[in-house]
């Protein structure tokens, strides 16, 4: 599978609504200060009972979490790896990149040049240091082709790293990047132990060298062969040969020494994709791949011991089991073999009233849309477009599939997002003016779209909804439901009209505007080109004043909303149900202080067991 279609459909192509049980998961600044008090807050406002060391946390989802290199494919579950993997940087609640974490502070010198200083005292979980050091080689293994990262083009800016001191480097752009900081804060910004990387290198490296090893001795043969003939015959065609066969010596024995050497760095080694070694909370402790995944805590966790709480992580482990059925995992909460999962809408009656059940509703930076062709087909014009947009009564489906948990969406940004444009109201349903614009546009008797979505019940629930909505002013929307592999070629190939989507965990704006409307982004295939949105999103990626940048984000989605360029519904609510006796989910504080908070502040059980 082509790397950007295993993109594509990791950033959730289709209308696969997958909800997370926890929640996780930018301006010139001349220096960002150590965190404030605000969110580092543990007394009676953060919760009234002190926390209890022990147990083992037990959490369910539909997928297995994929490979544990953050970098490689597919990761389906960004939850467990944030608690594996630290970042540099964390998010603050208006999802902006702002919160120190592993980069304690950074300085821009000048509009490419970046000082950032490091946290001292961290180690990964194979005892090896996190340094500049650490940091520069991460991120050149990343930008090395050969390694396979689909994060690669996330750190194109990069011109070099440069190491100033043992805590301290400083970045060197090509251009202008004001989306550094929440590059940083995402993929990128997961820290892996250098000691592994090098080891994976060394492995990958070695494998090579094995194959050609064989092919490199059959050649010395043969040059050696013909060398001891030349010298038979004499001449000075033996010294040539002979100096050719001396090479070839010298290149065998080259690579032999080289395969030594990389024998011994990787020593031991384990594949990172199976077996990761970050900086987290917990570390790897047994997986059965699509079965579950066990962590165990880390007892070095730097955090809990810089700021006098070493108990931190309370939990003694996180385990994840992988339950595809959304009645089998409530069923399971209910018994008490699970300690918390995220439950569907429909489900929330049956939980809301369970008083051994605390139940949280979370608004998620996330958007579910509905993607349009506009290479071709009937929605390259704008009235069709319209006329889809205008047809879909955005509260009725947020009632119907979502029972009220979710907030109309008006363009890419969530309504809680930092760049997300107020001014910009939620296309109105108006099925008449739908009729009229179709009418127009050439299709008085109403039109066919060809669709593509995930074969799940969730998203045939949500587009059975879509068209009976369109039925009603003569479009019909003939979808082929398909499974998640399934869904690439069409995908790709823009065998389709309308397709359904959801993307999850919107944080740098630059990323999620470009994988949509640049005509090479993961979620595009040239499915659009509009020369002005384009040129939006490359000066938002460069403007590094965030009072600009602002501006350029809210002038895109005006364009985005002004062009129809996709249909924006809504913003989900997640709904988070835990055992009571989970202790330390303080809702209303990981809404005001978000990602940076959740990090901070580990859950833990009221009697240090489930």
């Amino acid at each position: 599978m082509a790397l950007k279609k295993k993109l594509a459909l990791t950033l959730i192509l289709g209308g696969i609504f997958l909800y997370s049980f926890f929640y996780i998961q930018q301006g010139m600044a001349e220096d960002v200060p150590a965190p404030t008090q605000a969110w580092m807050e543990w007394g009676d406002a953060y919760w009234p009972t002190k926390p209890v060391r022990g147990g083992m946390f037990r959490a369910a989802s539909p997928y297995y979490i994929g490979v544990l290199n953050p970098n490689h494919f597919p990761v389906m579950d960004w939850i467990t790896m944030g608690y594996i993997h630290e970042k540099l940087i964390n998010h603050d609640g208006n999802y902006k990149a702002t919160a120190p974490w592993l980069a304690e502070s950074w300085e821009y010198i000048d509009e490419v040049t970046v000082l950032m200083k490091l946290r001292k005292g961290v180690r990964f979980h194979d005892g090896s240091p996190f340094n500049a050091e650490s940091v520069k080689y991460q991120m050149e293994w990343i930008l090395d082709k050969k390694n396979g990262a689909w994060s690669r083009t996330m750190l194109k800016p990069v011109k070099s790293i440069e190491v100033m001191d043992s805590h301290t480097v400083k970045w060197h752009f090509k251009e202008p990047w004001g989306a550094f900081l929440g590059t940083m804060a995402s993929v990128p910004g997961y820290q892996i132990s250098m000691k592994a990387l090098k080891a994976e290198s060394a492995s990958t490296e070695l494998k090579i060298l094995n194959r050609r090893l064989k092919g490199t001795k059959r050649k010395v043969k043969k040059i050696e062969k013909k060398a001891e003939e030349a010298e038979e015959e004499g001449g000075k065609s033996a010294k040539k040969a002979e100096a050719l066969a001396e090479k070839a010596r010298k290149e065998l024995a080259d690579m032999e020494n080289k395969i030594r050497e990389l024998k011994e760095i990787s020593k031991n080694h384990r594949p990172l994709d199976a077996y990761p070694v970050g900086s987290g909370q917990f570390m790897l402790e047994k997986n059965s791949p699509g079965n579950y995944i066990q962590l165990k805590r880390n007892p070095d966790w730097w955090y809990g011991k810089s700021i006098g709480k070493p108990d931190m992580p309370y939990f003694d482990g996180y385990k994840v089991s992988v339950i595809p059925d959304s009645s089998v995992r409530l069923a399971s909460l209910k018994a008490g073999a699970l300690d918390a999962i995220s439950i569907n809408p429909v489900q929330y009656k049956i939980v809301e009233k369970d008083k051994k059940i605390n139940l949280q509703p979370f608004p998620a930076n996330w958007l579910i849309w509905l993607m349009l062709n506009q290479a071709e087909g009937p929605c390259k014009d704008i009235r069709v477009r319209k006329a889809i947009s205008h047809a879909i009564d955005r509260k009725a489906l947020i009632f119907g599939i979502q029972f009220g948990f979710g907030r109309e969406a008006s363009c890419i940004f969530p309504d809680r997002h930092w760049t997300h444009n107020p001014n910009l109201k939620p296309v109105s349903y108006d099925p008449e003016l739908s009729k009229k614009l179709l009418s127009e546009a050439g299709y008085p008797d109403g039109l066919t779209i060809r669709g593509v979505t995930a074969n799940t019940p969730t998203a045939q629930a949500f587009s059975k909804a879509i068209m009976g909505m369109l039925g009603k002013v003569g479009i019909k929307w003939d979808v082929k439901f398909l499974s998640i592999a399934g869904l690439g070629k069409p995908f790709m190939n823009l065998e389709y009209d309308m397709a359904g989507g959801m993307f999850q965990w919107i944080f740098e704006p630059d990323v999620i505007s470009t994988a949509l409307y640049t005509p090479d982004g993961v979620l595009n295939y040239g499915r659009n080109n509009n020369e002005e949105v384009i040129a939006l999103i490359k000066a938002g990626r460069k403007e590094i004043d965030e009072s600009k940048r602002i501006k350029i984000y809210h002038q895109l989605e005006k364009v985005l909303y002004d062009n129809y360029m996709d249909i924006y519904l809504f913003y989900p609510v997640l709904l988070f149900a835990s055992s009571k006796n989970v202790q330390g989910n303080n809702t209303d504080m990981i809404k005001q202080y978000g990602e940076i908070f959740v990090r901070s502040h580990p859950y833990w059980f009221k009697n240090g067991r489930p």
